[in-house]
């Protein structure tokens, strides 16, 4: 589970703090930084992937002119804060011991200035419980394009790690490391690969596509045979039915798989009456909501989602099954959720768990740097929430008023 994320000169934040919990949801104007929080952990995933630095902050193709990924927005020139020549991204988090949850701490600090040579690791740093797993040692020069890096419990650092790759990832596979190392960073690894982006497109939803790809793309890609996939447990799909009849005003009582002469596979909705509502007929909003619940209930269902603008597409009365949902599925701690979002109402329907970890990112005037403040932070906020609501509050300004006004510049 991740726990603290700590952004230094990384796009619009100069530094920035932010702590997750269950199910952390990120409020703000455009043009905030909310967009650039979800970068900042695509990074990390990246990282876990085994990207060279270029390919995260770029693009990874495969053969046959695949995309595998599709990079940092804005990529190498626009990754730093005010075109600083590195950045930093340090996060907090537990990996499973053999007894109990183990505190670790995962640190790179990556330069970007100079466009010639390409982004390349200058420090990165791995601790587990307090101890160092690994760090790297001081660069000899500017130019150089290998590191040495120091391994808990052996004398000689390690030669010969290239500096466009993270070192986590070279570690996870180097045959000259203890085996505890090794293992410690491939659960560091395994913490930041089992992440989930999803900016939902309705165009990516309706597209048919192959029984057995059961992951759920970014903008929705494989829809259809997720929900298929579900549906082979019976027990499964009468949950989804159940919450697509409470989610949408359709009466679904089936779901059928049509193919097409590909063997592509399209989901349809049949309601109680007979009628057959296929993924290109439905509308955006109940693919959207098909999209979330195949995400969160699927079979290779992911440890973390990151949602854009939770409530787009989405009827206000069914804000509150939505956030049942997800809080439902997060309460176990095996799923963690960040949303971003705009809408007061989904703000005052937060539970207390929930609502203590809101987060405001924030712009002051007549600045360029980005700033995270935790809603329940702010000055009497307990106090004033509780009388005058989440959603009352964010809809009049107080939460920007408030926030400027305790900002370390206003102090």
């Amino acid at each position: 589970m991740l726990r603290k994320l700590v952004l230094e000169r990384f796009k619009s934040f100069e530094h920035a703090e932010m702590t997750f919990g269950p199910l952390t949801v990120v409020v703000g104007p455009n043009a905030s930084g909310k967009s650039n929080l979800r970068d900042a952990l695509r990074f990390l995933h990246g990282v876990s992937r085994g990207y060279a630095l270029a390919e995260i902050l770029g693009e990874k193709w495969g053969e046959g002119g695949v995309l595998q990924w599709r990079g940092i927005r804005g990529g190498l020139r626009e990754a730093s804060f005010n075109n600083a020549s590195s950045l930093a991204l340090e996060i907090e988090y537990d990996t499973l011991g053999p007894s109990r949850a183990l505190k670790s701490t995962y640190r790179i600090e990556v330069g970007v200035g100079t466009i010639s040579s390409g982004p390349q690791v200058v420090r990165e740093s791995l601790k587990v419980r307090g101890r160092f797993v690994f760090n790297t040692e001081n660069i000899p020069h500017p130019s150089a394009t290998h590191l040495r890096v120091r391994i808990d419990r052996q004398r000689l650092p390690i030669t010969g790690l290239t500096r466009a790759r993270p070192v986590l990832a070279q570690l996870a596979e180097y045959p000259g490391v203890g085996r505890l190392a090794r293992e410690k960073a491939r659960a560091a690894l395994n913490a930041f690969s089992s992440m989930r982006f999803l900016d939902l497109s309705p165009d990516a939803m309706r597209l048919p596509s192959i029984p057995g790809q059961v992951v759920l793309g970014d903008r929705g890609e494989n829809l259809s045979s997720v929900i298929q996939a579900i549906c082979t447990n019976p027990a499964h799909k009468r949950g989804m039915l159940q919450w697509v009849r409470e989610l949408t005003p359709m009466d679904v009582v089936d779901f059928t798989f049509p193919t097409d002469q590909t063997g592509r596979v399209l989901v349809t909705l049949v309601e109680q009456g007979g009628r057959a509502v296929s993924a290109y007929s439905a509308s955006d909003g109940t693919l959207r909501f098909l999209a979330m619940v195949a995400a969160l209930l699927g079979p290779e269902s992911a440890q973390f989602y990151f949602f854009e603008e939770l409530e787009n597409g989405l009827h206000p009365t069914r804000l509150a099954l939505l956030l049942q949902l997800i809080e439902q599925q997060t309460a176990g701690g095996d799923v963690q959720v960040v949303a971003t979002t705009h809408s007061a109402q989904l703000l005052g329907l937060l539970g207390p768990e929930a609502r203590s970890h809101a987060v405001e990112s924030y712009r002051l005037e007549d600045t360029e740097s980005t700033s995270l403040a935790r809603l329940m932070d702010l000055p009497d906020a307990e106090r004033i929430i509780s009388e005058q609501g989440l959603a009352r509050l964010h809809a009049s300004g107080w939460i920007e008023d408030a926030v400027e006004f305790s900002a370390p510049e206003a102090a």
